[in-house]
Formats: C-alpha cells, sequence, structure tokens
C-alpha cells in the first residue's frame, strides 16, 4: 500500500479494511490519501486498495473482466454517470468525460483509466488504474490538481511502488518454526518437519546444521539437505538443527528449528547378551535367530549361519544363509548349528555368535 512518504508527506485521510462481496477476497485493505505530490505532479488525492483473492487465476478473471467493463462504451457511460450524479449539481466540478484505458504496463490486464471533468473551470484528470500480483488485486485512484495533468508514468511509478509491497506480502512467511523429531544420537536418524507458514508454499528446503552445545555458532552440514539426517560421530558434543526454507512464486522466506540436545558420544556396539536359536534343528524345519541384546543404539544388524561339528567347534559359513531365519538341510545332519549377528552402528560394527544347537536329525 502507498504512505504518505510516497506523496511527499501527503496527509492520510482514511484507513481501513472491509469485505467486498464482488470479489472472492479474504480481506480488502484501503488507504486514502490527500494533498500530496509526486514526481513534481500535485496530487490533491489519492486511494490505493489492495483485496486478497482466492487464487491467482481468479484474481486474473477478475482483473480481465474490469478491463472489459471498462474498455467497452458502455462501461465508460456507466463510469461517467456515475461521478456526474455524485457530483452536486451547480457545483465547482462538472462534466466528467471517461477516456479509453490505457497499458498501466504491470502486466497482463493491468490498465489506467484516465477521466476529465472540468473544475472551477479547469480541465482537471482523474485516473483509475488496476493490476494485480499474484492472486492480489491492486486499485489505484488520483485526482490531480485543477489546470494540470497527471502522467501516464506517474500513475505507473505509483502502481509499481504498491505492487512491491503487495508481492512482498505474499512471500511464505512461519508462523511456527521447523521442529526434529528422533533421538541425537550418533547413528540415529532425525526427521524434520517444515512448521506452519502462511503464503501457501510449493516447495521447501532443508538444511541440517551443527551448532555449540549451547544451540549457537551453527553452521551447515555439507550435503544435509534431506527431510531426514543420520547423526554421526563428527556431531558429538554438538547440538544440531535444521532450516527450512519455504518457496512459493512471489518468493521464499527461511525459519530455524530450536536445536537439539546435545549429542552424546558412543563407540561401536557392544554384545551384552548373546544371540539365540528357536525351533527344532531337525532336517526342513526353520529356525529364527535372536540378535541378543546390545549397547551403542545398532541401527541394522546382519546374520550369518554355520555349520559346527557335533562338540561345536570347528563351525564354517554356510553359504547364501545371511537371513534371520535359517531352512535346515540335509547336509546339516550329525552337525550342530549356530548364528553369528553382526550389529552395526554410525561408528562401527561388532559381532557375536549364539550357542550352537543341538545336533541335528
Amino acid at each position: 500500500m502507498l504512505t504518505s512518504a510516497d506523496l511527499g508527506g501527503a496527509k492520510v485521510a482514511k484507513q481501513g479494511y472491509y469485505k467486498d462481496n464482488d470479489f472472492p477476497s479474504v480481506i480488502s485493505y484501503s488507504r486514502e490519501l490527500e494533498n500530496g505530490r509526486y514526481a513534481g505532479t500535485g496530487l490533491p488525492y489519492v486511494d490505493s486498495e489492495a483485496e486478497v483473492g482466492t487464487t491467482a487465476p481468479t484474481t486474473t478473471r477478475y482483473l480481465a473482466s474490469l478491463r472489459a467493463f471498462v474498455g467497452s462504451k458502455a462501461g465508460r457511460k456507466v463510469i461517467a454517470n456515475s461521478i456526474a450524479d455524485a457530483l452536486p449539481r451547480n457545483g465547482l466540478a462538472s462534466n466528467p468525460q471517461v477516456g479509453r484505458p490505457r497499458n498501466l504496463g504491470l502486466g497482463p490486464g493491468s490498465f489506467d483509466l484516465p477521466i476529465t471533468l472540468r473544475v472551477l473551470g479547469l480541465r482537471t484528470e482523474a485516473h483509475i488504474a488496476g493490476f494485480r500480483v499474484e492472486r492480489v488485486l491492486g486499485g489505484l485512484v488520483a485526482v490531480g490538481a485543477p489546470g494540470k495533468r497527471v502522467p501516464l508514468a506517474t500513475m505507473s511509478r505509483l502502481a509499481k511502488t504498491m505492487a512491491g509491497r503487495m508481492a512482498a506480502e505474499l512471500v511464505p512467511r512461519n508462523a511456527a518454526l521447523p521442529t526434529i523429531s528422533g533421538t541425537p544420537a550418533i547413528g540415529q536418524t532425525l526427521t524434520a518437519t517444515p512448521g506452519t507458514w502462511s503464503g501457501n508454499p510449493t516447495s521447501y528446503g532443508f538444511q541440517w546444521q551443527r551448532c555449540d552445545a549451547g544451540g549457537n555458532a551453527c553452521t551447515a552440514i555439507a550435503a544435509a539437505t534431506g527431510q531426514s539426517y543420520v547423526v554421526t560421530p563428527a556431531d558429538a558434543g554438538a547440538t544440531l538443527r535444521v532450516t527450512v526454507t519455504a518457496r512459493n512464486t512471489s518468493g521464499s522466506a527461511t525459519a530455524s528449528s530450536i536445536a537439539t540436545a546435545v549429542v552424546q558420544a558412543t563407540g561401536a556396539p557392544v554384545n551384552s547378551a548373546p544371540p539365540t536359536i528357536t525351533g527344532t534343528p531337525q532336517a526342513g524345519q526353520t529356525l529364527i535367530a535372536g540378535t541378543g541384546a546390545w549397547t551403542g543404539s545398532p541401527t541394522s544388524y546382519g546374520f550369518q549361519w554355520q555349520r559346527c561339528d557335533a562338540s561345536g567347534g570347528n563351525c564354517v559359513a554356510i553359504a547364501g544363509a545371511t537371513g534371520g531365519t535359517y531352512v535346515v538341510a540335509t547336509a546339516d545332519v550329525g552337525s550342530t548349528l549356530r548364528v553369528a549377528v553382526t550389529a552395526t552402528n554410525g561408528v562401527g560394527s561388532a559381532s557375536a555368535a549364539s550357542a550352537p544347537t543341538a545336533t541335528v536329525t
């Protein structure tokens, strides 16, 4: 919207919000200024107005219909008659004439509608300008000093000033900060949610950052630009946060989450209870491996089934038997079986083997 500074210190005569039943707006805002000067042109009256529509296509169609109306002979006659009816009879102003709309230079459909009337016998210019920025419709009315012209360039400059502010209002704005879920421990996965934004963002970008223990002095982590992040040993002793950039067709804005707790240093997994085997060690039966218990928060487990002698020694890996289950083969008869489990986290890996089964029958 225009301010008094835009018009050489013009006095604000009125401002307010209202609903327009003819336009599917969320909110409308009007600001009237009087006795200003812009680019050396006297403007005794200026009214700037912005209306937020539901979508850009809706606003585009609405502006096109306005342009078509003021471009028609019948439409201009309606406007002229409306101005004449509003003027006091035998008053200081008379004889309104509405010209053809001119291109305002602010995108498709934008226009400047010149109007002339007599004030104290002097030819006086008034202008009505219409334009849009995405889903916002901008309107501008200006009345020049009697006897002086209001150039199209003046209307265009004022409209461009308004358009810039309208565009700034359409850029996404953060209403609730991004958040991080997950445990800030090495090898664990953290997941970001973008938070809440106005402006209908069409996409979000993510950048994970490593901060000091107090959550300050944050720096971007190279290549950590996904919505999730696996905590690494380099994060030990630090805190983590995520910065989210919301974008729409008008621009972008950024907001950062609150930092996590300090990432605790941990080593590779350590087995605290050996793996187990359940099932009957008999040819054709299925055995199931249990991972056992581990410290270090493993993020994955690997399995390797082994064939051992009848006393449980001299174990060798069974080719291809790397799943959590194993179907006992005929070749296993007379042997015992065990499973070796490898636990892995972000620091490293460690392995532990189960006790052997009874002899396979």
